[in-house]
């Protein structure tokens, strides 16, 4: 029984941790709000390998874990955004882009349960990732306030989340986390090295009290490259089927 809802009872503590994000958010308690995001992501990471080591995946497990993606992935960066980004902005403007990662959100995962999954390749940006991606830049922005004591921009903020959520929702493909092994082909290790190097800056970074400003460019670099590689194999498939066109 313990071992059948294992995996099951971590995607439920996951949603707990989103839970806590959405209560501190609304105590202005943006760090921690970001750090529970954080520990609901590796969480996330994790729970479906258990299911498969224990050889306990379900359709019921894939549906708790949409549900808590919902959560934590969602929700939650959407009353961080709301809390955080949205004073100042006129009308209802705030309410509305604070409303997109769930927005896009909902959609994004509506169509990841119809679809069948690619073992190597998220199609779009993961609601995961995007919640990361809000979480560096809510740091970044928290830290510079002190720092500076001055606000970082609101709609720059608020223009890069809008990009960042809009992109959940198109073709563009983004690698899968690599399996954990130098055995599973070179691709797999290529990432593996890079995923090695991403952690030895984070642990440099925080020697030096420089974590929030590696975060968000490792983060945003991670975006940019899988967009400009789809954008490159995209224009090079265009221009061989222009040439094919023209020889005929």
């Amino acid at each position: 029984m313990i071992r059948t809802q294992f995996p099951n009872v971590v995607t439920l503590i996951s949603i707990f941790f989103g839970f806590l994000s959405i209560l501190n958010s609304f105590m202005d308690k943006y760090s921690i709000a970001c750090y529970f995001i954080l520990t609901a992501a590796i969480l996330d990471s994790i729970d479906g390998k258990i299911a498969r080591l224990f050889g306990v995946t379900s359709e019921f497990g894939k549906q708790l874990d949409s549900l808590s993606d919902l959560v934590s992935f969602c929700i939650a960066p959407s009353f961080l955004i709301y809390v955080l980004f949205s004073h100042g902005m006129p009308g209802i403007s705030g309410e509305v882009i604070a409303c997109m990662p769930l927005f896009i959100g909902v959609i994004r995962l509506a169509r990841f349960n119809i679809k069948e999954d690619n073992p190597y390749y998220f199609e779009g940006l993961p609601t995961t990732f995007n919640a990361i991606f809000i979480c560096s830049l809510a740091l970044y922005v928290e830290q510079y306030n002190i720092i500076f004591k001055q606000s970082f921009d609101t709609r720059l903020s608020l223009s890069l989340i809008l990009i960042s959520s809009f992109l959940m929702v198109t073709k563009i493909n983004f690698p899968k986390f690599p399996a954990l092994n130098f055995k599973s082909g070179k691709t797999n290790n290529l990432r593996l090295i890079y995923l090695n190097l991403i952690f030895l800056v984070m642990i440099i970074s925080f020697f030096f009290d420089k974590y929030y400003i590696s975060f968000l460019c490792v983060t945003s670099a991670m975006i940019m490259i899988g967009t400009i590689k789809h954008l490159v194999i995209s224009e090079k498939v265009h221009i061989k089927f222009i040439k094919k066109i023209i020889r005929k």
